[in-house]
C-alpha cells in the first residue's frame, strides 16, 4: 500500500473541513417560503390596517415610558430630545449636553445638564450634581502626564480612585468583582447622580416592547458582499390577523400603550394596529 505524503494529506483535509462546515450550516440561498405574504413596508402602506404615529428620522432611540408617553432621543447633539404623548403633543423639549449624564429614574424624574426635572410636568427643576468617575480619573491622568514611570502613575491613579469613590460607599472595580457587586454604576446616592460606565444614558422608567411572533423559520435568501460576505435572511411574522415578512434585522416589536397595540421597528417607526 502506497503511503500518502503528509503534506498532501493535510492539504486534502484543509479543503474537506470547510466543505463539511458549510454543509452543516446549509449556506446555500433558498427561495422565499411564503411569496404570497406581503413585505412589512408594503403592508404598512395600507391605512386601513396601520396608522403611523412616530417616524424614526434623526433618532438614536425611541423609548416607551411607563406612563405611555414616548421619549425621542436625537442622533445629533444640535437637536433637542422630546417627550410626547400618543397624539404627538410635545410635553417637554430640551437640548442637552451629550458629554453629561442623561438619566430618567424609576419615578419618571429627569436628570440632565446637571439639573433635575420633576415628574410629571417637569416644570419644577433645579441644580443637581452629577459625578462621572471616568472623567475625573482621565483628568487626573492628564495632570500626571509623563512625569512618572507607568507603574508609579498607575499606583497613583488607583489611590486617587479609592479616595474618589469612598465618600459614596463604592470601591474600585477589582474589589467589587471579588465581592460580587456591580462594577457599572448609574444611580443616585447621597443626592448625587453617580456614573461609572462608558454609556452616559440610562432610562429606568422604560416600558419594554416584545418581539412580534414568527410563524415560520427564517430563510437564507442571499449573501451580501462586503469586507466579508454576510447572510441575508427573510423572517416571517404574524401580528393578530396580519402576516408579513422582512429581513431578520428589522426586528419588529409590539408595545401596548393606552390599551391599544402598536407595531414598532427602527426601520419603519411606530404604527397603531387598527
Amino acid at each position: 500500500m502506497r503511503k500518502v505524503p503528509i503534506l498532501i494529506l493535510l492539504l486534502s483535509l484543509s479543503f474537506l473541513f470547510p466543505m463539511v462546515f458549510l454543509a452543516g450550516c446549509n449556506p446555500f440561498p433558498k427561495k422565499d417560503t411564503h411569496p404570497e405574504v406581503p413585505f412589512l413596508a408594503d403592508l404598512l402602506k395600507d391605512g386601513t390596517k396601520f396608522q403611523q404615529m412616530v417616524g424614526t428620522d434623526h433618532l438614536s432611540e425611541l423609548a416607551f415610558l411607563k406612563d405611555d408617553r414616548i421619549l425621542l432621543k436625537p442622533d445629533h447633539s444640535d437637536l433637542p430630545f422630546k417627550i410626547i404623548d400618543l397624539s404627538g403633543k410635545v410635553l417637554m423639549e430640551q437640548r442637552f449636553d451629550w458629554k453629561l449624564p442623561f438619566y430618567m429614574d424609576q419615578l419618571g424624574n429627569l436628570y440632565f445638564n446637571q439639573e433635575k426635572y420633576e415628574y410629571p410636568d417637569y416644570k419644577k427643576h433645579g441644580p443637581f450634581k452629577a459625578v462621572v468617575f471616568k472623567d475625573s480619573i482621565d483628568k487626573k491622568s492628564e495632570v500626571l502626564g509623563s512625569k512618572f514611570a507607568d507603574s508609579v502613575k498607575f499606583k497613583m491613579l488607583d489611590d486617587y480612585e479609592v479616595k474618589l469613590l469612598q465618600p459614596y460607599g463604592l470601591k474600585p472595580c477589582e474589589y467589587q468583582i471579588v465581592n460580587r457587586e456591580r462594577c457599572d454604576v448609574f444611580e443616585i446616592r447621597n443626592n448625587v447622580l453617580l456614573v461609572r460606565q462608558e454609556e452616559l444614558y440610562k432610562n429606568d422608567f422604560v416600558k419594554l416592547p416584545v418581539e412580534a411572533a414568527r410563524f415560520d423559520e427564517d430563510v437564507l435568501i442571499r449573501w451580501q458582499n462586503g469586507r466579508m460576505a454576510s447572510p441575508v435572511y427573510l423572517a416571517y411574522y404574524q401580528v393578530g390577523q396580519y402576516k408579513f415578512k422582512c429581513d431578520d434585522m428589522t426586528l419588529p416589536k409590539l408595545i401596548q400603550l393606552k390599551g391599544q397595540q402598536y407595531l414598532f421597528s427602527y426601520a419603519t417607526g411606530l404604527f397603531l394596529i387598527k
